[in-house]
């Protein structure tokens, strides 16, 4: 298989899936004013499994990050350290357009929305608070935003290191890698700590060592090209059921067999196109759809109560307004010769 640019936005399509399902379903407690959902089969509720399952998105997209940063910078021609300043650069002007659109929306007119488990309000107008939100340092006004900190983090602190030794040695990236992920265990770094990024490097890491070495292109990969799909569900069921017991620090391990085989049954569902497409904005519909299903329309959105509309429902919803604000930013990009407004 030919890992294309095409095959990564599949990948980061069920991704952005998996997160909404993980979000909708697995946090019963965050369901507000009664709402709730009905499971496809009642007496199963498999959505609440699959939603807990659906966190594994995030060592997805940080295994296609560090994937694509080792390919882009070695097209670029430029030191590791430039290239990832300019990462850091793109991640913040995305970033910055969508929290100006929607945290101000908070500010106005959901001043009685407060934090988790908690009577202290989400949307301080405290100038510290907003310029802590703005630079991605607090998660304050969207929890689930607690990625950007952990994100900037690891493109500046891991980044230009992890590229250089992937060219270089890369035993040397693997054994670095793990080690941090090691004394991240150790420490009982949270997921969501200030420190997370030392837990989560280590998908970032193998995805640059997966590029080092043509790991879509290797002979493994060319021998289970063979393989019939039914072979690729058994090993998909056997990673849910072992993730199940072990959790998220096991993600690196499958992870590279794990997106070959949802690319390739994608392909083999005919839903390589419409992934693709959700998958080229998974970036900004993972900024916006935590808005509509917790802090602003989660009436709307569970209004439907049948979970499989519910779902449709916000990624319906989150697609429409990614493609609003991201055609209102080409137009302002042409119009007004203001990078904030430029996209790639």
């Amino acid at each position: 298989m030919k890992f294309t640019k095409e095959k990564t936005n599949i990948a980061k399509g069920v991704a952005i899936c998996l997160m909404f399902l993980s979000h909708l379903y697995s946090f019963p407690e965050r369901l507000m004013d009664g709402n709730y959902y009905i499971p496809l089969i009642p007496s199963l509720n498999a959505e609440f499994h699959i939603g807990n399952f659906g966190n594994v998105c995030v060592s997805m997209f940080l295994f296609l990050s560090g994937y694509g940063m080792f390919w882009g910078q070695t097209s670029s021609k430029k030191s590791p350290l430039i290239y990832s300043l300019i990462k850091i650069k793109d991640f913040y002007l995305t970033y910055w357009i969508y929290f100006l659109v929607f945290v101000p929306i908070g500010l106005l007119f959901f001043k009685n929305v407060t934090l988790w488990n908690s009577n202290e309000i989400r949307y301080s107008t405290d100038l510290t608070t907003f310029l802590e939100g703005f630079l991605g340092w607090s998660p304050r006004y969207n929890s689930e935003w607690w990625f950007v900190q952990m994100f900037i983090f690891l493109l500046l602190f891991t980044c230009p290191l992890y590229i250089t030794l992937a060219k270089r040695n890369p035993l040397l990236l693997l054994l670095t890698s793990v080690s941090i992920f090691l004394l991240s265990l150790f420490f009982k770094v949270g997921y969501t700590d200030i420190n997370s990024f030392t837990f989560w490097q280590i998908s970032f890491a193998a995805g640059m060592l997966c590029a080092s070495f043509n790991f879509f292109s290797s002979p493994f990969v060319q021998k289970i090209d063979n393989f019939k799909s039914i072979f690729l569900l058994l090993f998909i069921a056997g990673f849910f059921v072992v993730r199940y017991r072990f959790g998220a620090r096991i993600d690196f391990l499958f992870m590279p067999v794990f997106i070959y085989s949802i690319v390739r049954l994608a392909d083999g569902l005919r839903l390589s196109n419409i992934l693709m497409y959700l998958g080229s904005y998974s970036f900004p519909m993972w900024l916006i759809h935590s808005f509509f299903c917790y802090y602003y329309f989660q009436n709307f959105i569970y209004f439907p109560r049948w979970s499989p509309l519910i779902f449709i429902l916000l990624t319906v919803t989150s697609l429409l307004t990614a493609l609003s604000i991201e055609n209102l930013r080409l137009f302002l990009g042409r119009s007004i010769p203001f990078v904030l407004f430029n996209r790639e």
